[in-house]
């Protein structure tokens, strides 16, 4: 694996979303499949979204990811969140030390570093200080994230031992010969195939074997237009909605 990832387990990646409308019930609904623990982590102030992690082998980790109910304003993937009536795959991130390095690397193959926050928050377990970035053009679930993180707290109990570990990660994408080359550059284990926009998890656990499979999202050229406008339609549907039934 090229120096620019961290090699967190047989994939490389730092962790894997699953997208949920309800942070509670998804880290619930997540334990019972698999019966394995479940940490929710406190909702970082400003974000639009509220995370609860599953540990996997070598520091990587499964995400819970619903909308912050703190959270007032519109985001389009907080949006996106609020429609699931099931739990779905959202995106991943890979981990890196060296987010620059990262950054000219995925540029070489035509896949820009976009979006790039810097973020230093305080948790009731200590500061969370990281760097993150969409690898785009664009959004595609199936194209990874990145994240360096310079001090990362857990939640109690998230640091023992993982009860789960990774035995398949796959992804299909109508883009896979694009993907492919990001994947080759940075030298890690996994190749996209020809197909829809999908990804999936393989995992066993406490209750055997479970493979999480989602079809992807995708927020790129003129499409993403399009749908982010139905989502704020949507948002602006239910604030109009709730500022009429408030409570």
């Amino acid at each position: 694996m090229s120096q620019v990832v961290k090699a967190l387990g047989t994939f490389g990646f730092d962790h894997v979303a699953l997208g949920v409308s309800d942070t509670e019930a998804g880290a619930a609904w997540l334990h019972a499949r698999t019966g394995a623990a479940v940490f929710a982590t406190e909702p970082e102030e400003g974000q639009w979204y509220w995370s609860a992690v599953m540990p996997l082998p070598d520091g990587a980790s499964l995400e819970v990811i619903g909308p912050n109910p703190a959270h007032r304003g519109f985001h389009p993937i907080k949006e996106h969140l609020l429609s699931l009536e099931t739990p779905s795959l959202l995106f991943w991130h890979l981990g890196t030390d060296h987010f620059d390095s990262f950054c000219n690397v995925a540029a070489q193959v035509g896949a820009p570093v976009e979006r790039i926050e810097h973020l230093d928050t305080e948790s009731p377990y200590g500061r969370r200080v990281y760097t993150r970035g969409i690898v785009g053009p664009g959004f595609r679930s199936t194209r990874p994230c990145v994240i360096c993180w310079k001090t990362r707290p857990r939640p109690p109990g998230a640091e023992g031992p993982a009860q789960c570990a990774v035995t398949g990660f796959a992804l299909t994408s109508p883009k896979y010969s694009a993907l492919n080359r990001l994947l080759d550059a940075l030298d890690l284990p996994m190749r996209a195939k020809e197909g829809p926009e999908a990804i999936a998890l393989q995992l066993t656990t406490p209750k055997g074997a479970v493979t999480l499979s989602s079809p992807g999202i995708v927020f790129e050229g003129a499409g993403a237009l399009a749908k982010t406008a139905s989502l704020w339609l949507r948002y602006l549907g239910r604030t109009i909605l709730r500022k009429r039934h408030p409570g």
